[in-house]
């Protein structure tokens, strides 16, 4: 992934390169940056001028450093001045909400028709694995937030789109508790339950077999369905 420096002021060249691979999505939101030691080997520097650089990324907002010096690529859309105003006009406004799943129904349609023409074994297999999370909650009673979550920004994230990427993981985070809450609602009816799970599974084979309609309707449908009875639910609360 990193490549060798060769100049005088590597802390410098460290950040131009771990933001080059941000702006190609071959580090995408969310993803952990390898070991300190690890990035050295591969840079062919010591550890001041990496610390020196993830420093600086810190501070422009490409990454955040968390405890044990973990280092995950933040989103490039998650910028305070955005987010912050963004999620608290969401808090009790109903409308919102729904207008935020619009737009993630447009955008995620895009990036589902887009993966049937690029994906590959590596992309069909990081999805065939979380459909397996996404089962496996089911199966044990799991809401499944996380695996809903990381399902659907893979699909987002292999789209090859950067700035689709990380605006799908902006989103994603500001739709976290109404992704709680629809589950929870859709949760308490097996039937719905089972139709949930079924849906994610026909996206999955769509996009398997690259079938650029059939997955952009049966994204649609899951979107559809998950938004009907969260508005059922919100009705009945009245």
């Amino acid at each position: 992934m990193f490549t060798p420096l060769h100049h005088k002021k590597f802390s410098d060249e460290i950040t131009e390169q771990i933001i080059g691979l941000i702006k190609k999505g071959e580090l995408s939101p969310g993803d952990n940056l390898p070991s300190e030691r690890q990035m050295c080997e591969s840079l062919g520097v010591s550890r001041p001028p990496l610390r020196e650089a993830l420093k600086t990324l810190e501070v422009m907002g490409f990454v955040d450093i968390q405890q044990r010096r973990k280092i995950m690529v933040k989103s490039i859309t998650t910028n305070p001045t955005l987010y912050d105003p963004l999620s608290k006009a969401l808090e009790n406004d109903q409308q919102m909400v729904f207008q935020l799943l619009e737009f993630r129904r447009i955008l995620e349609s895009w990036a589902v028709s887009r993966l049937t023409q690029t994906a590959g074994p590596k992309e069909i297999k990081q999805l065939e694995k979380l459909y397996g999370e996404l089962r496996k909650d089911f199966e044990t009673n799991q809401l499944g937030v996380d695996a809903d979550v990381k399902f659907h920004l893979a699909i987002c994230n292999a789209a090859g789109n950067t700035i689709v990427s990380h605006i799908a993981h902006t989103s994603f985070k500001l739709l976290r508790e109404s992704q709680k809450l629809t589950r929870q609602v859709i949760y308490k009816d097996e039937k719905n339950r089972r139709s949930l799970l079924e849906k994610h599974r026909a996206i999955l084979e769509a996009i398997k077999a690259k079938n650029s309609k059939k997955a952009k309707a049966a994204l649609i449908s899951h979107f559809n369905f998950a938004e009907r009875q969260l508005k059922k639910w919100m009705a009945s609360q009245e």
